[in-house]
């Protein structure tokens, strides 16, 4: 899996229980697929095309408790591409351990901009996705 960056728990991820809230983790999971993102696909060139890059659906397991001032690392990995969508596998781990605070499986597909509509993810995508495989 490829290491996104990390992510300084500040207070205003944090809820009312003292721990960071379950919305903000789809927000740090965000992040890391657009370091992702900017790292592996030339978003200009698709932007050029009117394609756009679309989460059509994410399952995520909330493992353990994150608190103000914890450091979390983001990590992302392409588990499976298939012919209009895609799907990453992503981590939030404590810095420096294997402890896992949530993880996802991310569904996506790449959208003609004027319909929306899923469209085929052609070779040079799958090329340029497929350096991200676990």
């Amino acid at each position: 899996m490829i290491q996104c960056g990390e992510i300084k728990v500040r207070g205003f991820h944090i809820d009312i229980f003292s721990h960071v809230n379950n919305a903000r983790y789809l927000e740090f999971m965000e992040e890391a697929r657009w370091v992702v993102i900017d790292k592996y696909i030339d978003i200009k060139k698709m932007q050029a095309k009117e394609i756009i890059f679309v989460v059509v659906n994410i399952n995520i397991n909330y493992r353990k408790t994150a608190s103000m001032g914890d450091i979390l690392e983001l990590y992302l990995g392409l588990t499976k591409i298939g012919g209009k969508s895609a799907v990453f596998y992503q981590e939030i781990r404590f810095k420096g351990t294997d402890t896992v605070v949530a993880d996802a499986q991310v569904t996506f597909v790449f959208a003609d901009k004027n319909t929306g509509k899923a469209v085929k993810i052609d070779d040079e995508i799958k090329r340029l996705i497929g350096k991200i495989k676990i």
